[in-house]
This record gives structure tokens, C-alpha cells and sequence, in this order.
């Protein structure tokens, strides 16, 4: 008997036994996943990348915005950065990208560009009549440190038929870090901003946070899960409606679909509020600090321990047992172990990726026997939300070059087919951006039958 056998036999074995508990459970007992710890390993800096893995928070911060109904983007720098932006995320989604900007020029670099912002808010405010308006700024703007609250301040006191205009803020400079770091600011300053208000209480409503490594269709599972339950999901930005695809007749400077600003004036009133993803902690302890909701943080929604703490924590909120559908979906996936446990256990993995992506994608692989060569984030994580035994390092692309060797599968966005074809190294599209493989966003990989489906994409990557 090899030692991958050994180790998927024993999971099946306590997955089993946990099926049992499962199927009566009325109250939730497990614990947040990924927290046992793990350090990580001091990378020495580089100056110079061929092939970077970062994007630019700027473009997360867009992605966070895009979740939210009837809401104009504001980026507060120059025009080439906010076309790049759209260029990124239209080739990613196959969607258009309502992204405007404050279209700073050369004076604006050397003196600032705080009256620039002043007009560009006045401006949109005026031409599209945003129910919302989000601004993020950029490394230029942050450089020469232009004060956007004071901006904002300053123009409300000029124009006060613009004082009931939600406006939001994020600062969200080149150099803090990749886009997962982007997106978490963002999102943040949603529910500082719009859901700073107590409101009535819902016993049936939660509140949910999820991070930028989750696609649109997979929010929509998660809103799915919630439901089963009885609950009403409250989604914090919510890209499952504007994202995912659907046929717009008419273009629109603001965003279609996406949380309402009614439903986010909601949020406070939750029985509870989860978020999803290690970097999103800090959102759902923001709502807590605020309005004392209490929150629940999940590391990851892929593998079958993840899946089950998530499980256990509705039940435990909504007093209701596991529903039929998602017990059958966790069967399922039992059967996908038993069937395949044998092409999966002992399989050397690399993968390039945002860090909660990795720290997900990574911990589910090696709950299944098989053994992580490399684990690239894009910036360093948290080492508390790191699974034990995963090599997470901070680096790039061309670093995926010099480590993947040898390995049966590379997981990461299209950019690393530069390392994947000529190590001859089968390579599996994830995170963003993808823009060879079709049907990205409607990508399932969480819940039961998203991890179902995401082991059946690596086996079937590692066999053409």
C-alpha cells in the first residue's frame, strides 16, 4: 500500500465519519480553516521581473466596485491607467467595464490633482445622476498625496445639492500590493461608508463578504448554499449579477446589477456575517466593530473539511439540519476521492497565485494526498492563515520557471504558459487573468460540488 493510499483512505475514513454528524447536525462545532500556521519563508528581493504575477489594486478596487448596483467608478489618476484596467478585466470577463477617470495630465503630476477630483466628481455626478459613486486612487495621486476626504469635504460645501451623494473612498496605490489588496480596501470602505448606519434587525439575514479570488458563479453558489438553509444572503460586493455574463441591450456608465445601496443599508442588521478568503477577516471585523454583527471567518470554501466548517456554522445560525441537496453533493464528492485517490495522491502541484486563492486551492490538494512543489503568492499572506506544510513563498511568474520543474500540473492565470510550455508541464487556468480558456467566470470551484469539479479539472489537466 503506497503512502498516498494510506493518507486518502484515511481522509475518506474520518470524512465518513463525519457524514453521520452531518446529516442531524443542528449546531455548528468546527473551527475556521487554515489557522494552524506556518511561516514564511523570507524571499530575497528582486529588481528586476520578466513575467510579474501582481496586479494592480487599482484594478481589484474596480472589481469591488463592480459589485455594487447602480454605482459609477471614479479612478482618481490618468487615463492609460484606467483603459488598462478595462482592457483587463473586459478580456477576463468578456463583459464591458463601466471605468471612468479624473484624466490627470503633466501639470496635474507636478501639482496635484486635488481640484481635478473636486470636478471629476462634480462632473459624473451631474452627466450620468450615479445612484453611488466609488473613487480609487492610484500610485500617482498617492505619491504627491492629494487628499481625497478633504476633496470630497471641500465640494459638498460648494455644492450642496451633491451632500446626499453617497461617495466612496478608497486609496488604493500601486505599491500596497497586488489586487486581492486592492479589492479588500475596497470593500472595506463600502461598509464604512454605506453601511455605516444601524439598521432593524433580521433574524433570517446574514451578511457575506467574499474575496476576489471568487468568480462570479461562484458567489452565486454561495448564495445558493445560504438559501438551503432559509437564510437571506446579503452580498458584499456581489459580481454574481453583474459579472456573470448576462446580455446587457444598452450600455451603461454605471454598474448593471450587482447589491442594491438599499440592501447594503441592510447589512447592519444581520444575524451574523461571514467573509471569505484570510484578507477579507478585516471587512467582516469592521462590521462587527461597527454594529456588533457577529462575524465568522472562513479561509476557504474548497475541500471537504472547508466546506463542512462552513456547513456546520449555517446550521448552527439558521437551526435547520444539512439540507438533502447538499448531503447528496458531499457524497458525491466522496465517491469522486474513492474513484480517483489513486491519480491524485502523491501528484506534485505548483501553483502561482493571489495568496487566498493559493492558501484555498493549495490546502484542498493536500487534504487529497497530493504534494504542493511550490505555492507562489503574489504578496505575503498572513502565516496564521496558512495550512501546515504549505511552501508559500512570495514571488513571480518568472520565478515559477526556476521552481516547477518536475512537477505533473501548474496552476495559475494565462500568463504562466510562458513557464508551463516550455517545461512541457500541463497547465490549468486559475485566478485572473484568464484569457485563452473560455467560460472563466462561470467557473464553479467552491462548495461540495465546486471541489468536485475543481479536482476533476486538475485530473483531467494532468491527462492530456
Amino acid at each position: 500500500m503506497t503512502a498516498a493510499t494510506m493518507t486518502m483512505q484515511q481522509s475518506l475514513a474520518h470524512a465518513n465519519a463525519d457524514m453521520a454528524t452531518m446529516a442531524s447536525a443542528t449546531a455548528g462545532t468546527g473551527s475556521d480553516t487554515g489557522t494552524k500556521g506556518s511561516a514564511i519563508p523570507v524571499q530575497t528581493p528582486r529588481s528586476y521581473t520578466g513575467n510579474p504575477q501582481k496586479n494592480s489594486p487599482a484594478l481589484g478596487a474596480t472589481l469591488a466596485y463592480m459589485g455594487v448596483d447602480g454605482l459609477l467608478a471614479l479612478l482618481h489618476g490618468s487615463q492609460g491607467c484606467s483603459t488598462f484596467i478595462r482592457l483587463q478585466l473586459s478580456r477576463h470577463f468578456k463583459e464591458p467595464v463601466p471605468l471612468n477617470s479624473t484624466a490627470l495630465l503633466e501639470d496635474t503630476a507636478i501639482f496635484g490633482g486635488w481640484e481635478h477630483l473636486k470636478k471629476g466628481i462634480a462632473k459624473a455626478a451631474d452627466k450620468f445622476k450615479p445612484r453611488i459613486i466609488g473613487v480609487m486612487s492610484s500610485g500617482l495621486t498617492e505619491t504627491f498625496g492629494d487628499d481625497m476626504e478633504s476633496a470630497w469635504s471641500t465640494l459638498r460645501q460648494e455644492r450642496p445639492d451633491l451632500s446626499d451623494l453617497p461617495v466612496v473612498l478608497a486609496k488604493t496605490p500601486d505599491y500596497i500590493g497586488s489586487l486581492q489588496e486592492g479589492y479588500q480596501r475596497t470593500a472595506r470602505a463600502l461598509v464604512e461608508t454605506l453601511a455605516k448606519d444601524p439598521a432593524p434587525r433580521e433574524e433570517q439575514a446574514v451578511a457575506l463578504f467574499p474575496g476576489v479570488h471568487l468568480t462570479p458563479a461562484d458567489v452565486e453558489e454561495l448564495k445558493d448554499m445560504v438559501s438551503l438553509f432559509g437564510l437571506t444572503p446579503l452580498v458584499l460586493p456581489d459580481i454574481s449579477t453583474s459579472l456573470d455574463g448576462h446580455s446587457e441591450l444598452d450600455p451603461a456608465p454605471v454598474v448593471q446589477g450587482g447589491i442594491p445601496l438599499e440592501d447594503i443599508r441592510r447589512i447592519p442588521g444581520c444575524v451574523a456575517a461571514f467573509s471569505f478568503g484570510p484578507s477579507m477577516a478585516v471587512v467582516g471585523e469592521a462590521l462587527q466593530r461597527m454594529h456588533g454583527v457577529p462575524h465568522m471567518a472562513i479561509g476557504s470554501l474548497t475541500g471537504l473539511e472547508a466546506v463542512d466548517v462552513f456547513v456546520l456554522k449555517l446550521c448552527q445560525i439558521s437551526g435547520r439540519p444539512v439540507p438533502e441537496r447538499l448531503l447528496r453533493q458531499r457524497s458525491r464528492l466522496l465517491d469522486t476521492l474513492a474513484d480517483y485517490h489513486d491519480q491524485i495522491g502523491q501528484k506534485k502541484i505548483a501553483l502561482a497565485l493571489e495568496s487566498d486563492l493559493l492558501i484555498s486551492l493549495a490546502g484542498c490538494l493536500a487534504e487529497f494526498g497530493a504534494v504542493i512543489q511550490t505555492a507562489l503568492a503574489a504578496t505575503a499572506p498572513d502565516p496564521s492563515a496558512v495550512p501546515e506544510g504549505i511552501p508559500v513563498v512570495v514571488g513571480d511568474l518568472e520565478h515559477l520557471e526556476e521552481t516547477a520543474a518536475g512537477s505533473h500540473l501548474i496552476i495559475a492565470n494565462s500568463n504562466a504558459r510562458q513557464a508551463a510550455i516550455p517545461l512541457k508541464i500541463p497547465h490549468l487556468r486559475a485566478g485572473l487573468p484568464v484569457f485563452d480558456r473560455a467560460g472563466m467566470a462561470q467557473t464553479v470551484w467552491i462548495g461540495y460540488r465546486g471541489t468536485q469539479r475543481f479536482l476533476i479539472d486538475c485530473l483531467n489537466a494532468m491527462a492530456v
